[in-house]
């Protein structure tokens, strides 16, 4: 039996490092549609500035993706965290449509710089066996900054002069970012043992190609499912709260991903062992009580116990579904297929917030909260369906 292949740990865990303080950008919106409001945006404006990050996103992974591999990626590393820099920054000097419109573009534009290059590197790195642990533990880094975030902003709020003074200061993470893509460059020829990442880009017909296998494409369309149920849920749930009578909430989401965190942290050794298209089915069912128990609640006793079903159900997806991916895929078209996983994630989170608002602008909350439960369900039912056509 061929020896199971460990991760390069100082690469590892300074890439991870890289992620979450890029990421960190991205969380410390949980306050964006409460701000928009204030500045006197409508649901439906919010939803769509809101929005609009993850449409240039997923116009960049459709565009650019196939061109991304270990020789250009740091180049692009580098150009992201300036154009996140700056865009962060920009929302002290602006309050009106289109210049913030455009800064949600630059950001969408420049995390995707940043995120998927970090893709090609990590896949680098990972081999089928410890594909589970080697995901399972970069989504925690993709997770953190979740449950760091929010509370961080609630905290910090009273003593700034405004939410924008907050997004500036989380982009003075980023100088701290190209530090560590620095160090990770030079120590690449090391990582590059570990494994079997491809060099070369794949020709732009022939990955898009592969997409359409049905193992492929039922995986891609799931993750964008969960993505649409989770960022819909996180930019909605603050105006939710306060529309139940719960003034701060930022727990639940340090609570739920904290339980997220835990999972992915400590379960590894789950997600490489037992069935990943099983764990993708519970997690789903996990979620879709989750929405019916928030769908109850009129105060603050039911948080709790409210975002640690969340956080199971949530917990278990994405590991899975990302492993699964890899594992399905061949090895030339693993880093575009995993980077695809990352499209479906900004399609997901561009439908969410925007067809969440129109919904709760529509059918209220409750309308909400009861269509994401059938949705979750019905997903769940048709990805064990598709199983049974597709290779485990």
């Amino acid at each position: 039996m061929a020896e199971k292949k460990s991760l390069p740990i100082i690469e590892f865990v300074t890439l991870c490092s890289v992620v979450f303080l890029a990421v960190c950008n991205i969380s410390v919106y949980y306050s964006l549609n409460v701000y928009l409001q204030g500045l006197g945006f409508s649901k439906i404006l919010s939803g769509l500035l809101i929005s609009v990050y993850s449409l240039s996103g997923m116009f960049m992974y459709l565009a650019v993706s196939n061109s991304i591999n270990l020789n250009n990626a740091y180049r692009f590393m580098f150009t992201g965290m300036l154009v996140v820099g700056v865009c962060g920054f920009g929302y002290v000097y602006t309050n009106e449509f289109w210049p913030l419109l455009f800064l949600r573009i630059g950001q969408g534009v420049g995390i995707f710089m940043i995120l998927a290059p970090c893709v090609a590197i990590l896949v680098s790195m990972t081999c089928a066996e410890n594909a589970g642990s080697a995901f399972s533990l970069y989504s925690t880094a993709l997770l953190l900054p979740y449950a760091v975030m929010p509370h961080v902003s609630e905290q910090i709020g009273p003593l700034v002069a405004g939410s924008e003074w907050i997004y500036a200061g989380t982009a003075g993470l980023i100088p701290l970012a190209f530090l560590l893509t620095v160090f990770l460059k030079f120590r690449t020829p090391k990582m590059e043992q570990h494994g079997g990442g491809h060099k070369e880009s794949v020709s732009m017909k022939e990955s898009y190609s592969n997409l359409f296998r049905l193992k492929i494409i039922s995986v891609l369309a799931v993750n964008g499912v969960y993505f649409m149920i989770f960022t819909g849920l996180f930019f909605l749930f603050q105006d939710f709260a306060l529309s139940r009578g719960v003034v701060k909430a930022g727990y639940f989401f340090s609570l739920q991903m904290g339980v997220m965190i835990a999972i992915r942290f400590f379960g590894g050794i789950v997600f490489d062992r037992f069935s990943k298209r099983g764990l993708i089915v519970t997690a789903f069912i996990f979620t879709s009580v989750g929405f019916v128990l928030l769908n109850g609640l009129h105060d603050a006793s039911m948080l709790l116990p409210t975002a640690v079903i969340f956080g199971t159900g949530m917990g278990l997806s994405a590991p899975a579904l990302n492993s699964l991916m890899f594992v399905v895929s061949e090895p030339r078209y693993r880093s575009f297929n995993v980077n695809m996983m990352m499209f479906t994630v900004h399609l997901g989170s561009f439908l969410g917030p925007l067809l969440g608002g129109m919904a709760v602008d529509f059918i209220g909350y409750g309308g909400f909260l009861w269509a994401a439960a059938l949705g979750t369900a019905g997903t769940a039912l048709l990805f064990l369906l598709a199983g049974k056509y597709t290779a485990k």
